[in-house]
């Protein structure tokens, strides 16, 4: 299915590209989240008249979140978990965990937008 891409997609595409993707992803991901729109003669009039409000909304979340990263940054975080004598946790610290920790410190972040490579699975300064 080709779709036409309305924000920035990792390893996929920036916002106005036209790319080809798996029905799956575009039923279940793109098109519910708002991320996407299909491809047509009436969604290419659509998104050209609205691109826009869409930069417009893009950079406002962009400002938002650089916000948020210049109050955070240098700040330590405390999560108590249970932990073997090695060092390893019996479970993991998740984006969700990490979203629940710092919304109870105050600040507001969504779990969508925190970046881990993997989840936290030993104890100590990450």
């Amino acid at each position: 299915m080709e779709v036409i891409l309305l924000e920035r997609v990792s390893r996929l595409g920036q916002m106005g590209d036209t790319v080809k993707v798996k029905d799956g992803f575009a039923r279940n991901f793109l098109l519910p989240q708002g991320k996407a729109l299909r491809a047509n003669e009436a969604n290419k009039k659509k998104f050209e008249g609205q691109r826009a409000q869409l930069e417009a909304r893009n950079l406002e979340r962009k400002s938002e979140a650089m916000q948020i990263s210049e109050k955070l940054d240098g700040k330590s975080f405390i999560a108590v978990r249970s932990a073997g004598e090695t060092g390893q946790l019996y479970g993991s610290v998740s984006t969700r965990d990490i979203a629940e920790l710092l919304t109870a410190e105050g600040f507001s972040v969504n779990r969508n937008q925190i970046l881990l490579n993997q989840p936290i699975k030993t104890i100590g300064l990450t």
